[in-house]
């Protein structure tokens, strides 16, 4: 019986260390800019000109292309400019406000039920109860499932049509989930994040026409990141954030590389639980053999 017992109790040593591999790892939350990369309805699309592409006279290869985007457009940045008069442009973003810890909070199940559903304060209360406080300086990053449907532009932005947004009467045509106002409200009196992110085409939500939640937000100079990916791979907490976008002088708005890594104290959502998972086995095998 002994034997057995530290057999169990070296699984339990092991089990965190073999997951620990997944440390160092990092996790790109950028989609590439291409010819599905979505833009908000009414501007202009990403293209890619290419200018020259094949071996040259003084060399056996060249490339050089140009390019021509909203700034809105794929993964990108919102300054604070962006919807408040006088805040923050891209170019004046302190960088050190681009790197910090990441955590996510995920509304997907209740996204999945109403595509135009609006994450509450309750939703972040709920989240601080079992994770504690939204850290200071933090990223926050709202997981709503809506990046599965990124290349179907109908499933993304609840509509087809890149035109516009609203319809002859001034209503909004979308469905996508996003952040109610007042929870922004209460993220700029509570608490001290850096910037926002969501995995749809927005920070509020589809059907909104007046975007209280940018609004919100950015007077605080909050900036927000829209079009995130692989928010469903990105821990709840435990990752650094690095959320570089282009430097633009007086841009509103730029292209963001957003690259997650788990800190070194940490391990990954699914090893927690995964670990959670085994100590109970480990319990319950211990007193069946006591």
């Amino acid at each position: 019986m002994g034997f057995r017992l530290s057999s169990v109790m070296l699984l339990i040593v092991m089990f965190p260390i073999i997951l620990a591999l997944e440390r160092g790892e990092l996790l790109d939350m950028s989609y590439e800019f291409g010819d599905t990369t979505p833009s908000w309805p009414g501007q202009e699309l990403f293209q890619l000109t290419i200018g020259y592409r094949g071996p040259a006279e003084k060399y056996p290869w060249y490339e050089g292309n140009s390019y021509s985007s909203a700034e809105h457009a794929g993964t990108h940045i919102d300054a604070p400019a962006h919807f408040s008069e006088g805040k923050l442009r891209v170019s004046d973003i302190p960088i050190s406000r681009f790197i910090g810890p990441g955590v996510r909070v995920d509304i997907s199940e209740k996204s999945a039920m109403n595509p135009d559903y609006q994450m509450t304060v309750k939703d972040l209360q709920d989240w601080e109860e079992i994770n504690g406080k939204i850290p200071d300086d933090s990223l926050l990053f709202v997981y709503t499932g809506w990046g599965a449907f990124h290349l179907d532009r109908l499933a993304y932005f609840g509509s087809a049509r890149n035109d516009t947004f609203e319809d002859d009467q001034g209503n909004s045509i979308l469905h996508f989930p996003g952040v109610a106002p007042e929870t922004a409200i209460w993220l700029v009196s509570n608490r001290n994040i850096s910037g926002i992110g969501i995995d749809t085409p927005s920070i509020d939500y589809g059907q909104s026409t007046d975007f209280r939640a940018h609004q919100n937000l950015y007077q605080a100079n909050i900036y927000g990141m829209e079009n995130v990916a692989n928010l469903d791979k990105l821990p709840t907490t435990g990752a650094r954030v690095h959320a570089l976008p282009m430097k633009i002088k007086d841009g509103s708005g730029a292209p963001v590389r957003i690259v997650a890594m788990l800190d070194e104290d940490s391990t990954s959502g699914t090893a927690t639980m995964l670990y959670s998972a085994l100590v109970l086995i480990v319990a319950v095998c211990c007193a069946m053999m006591l």
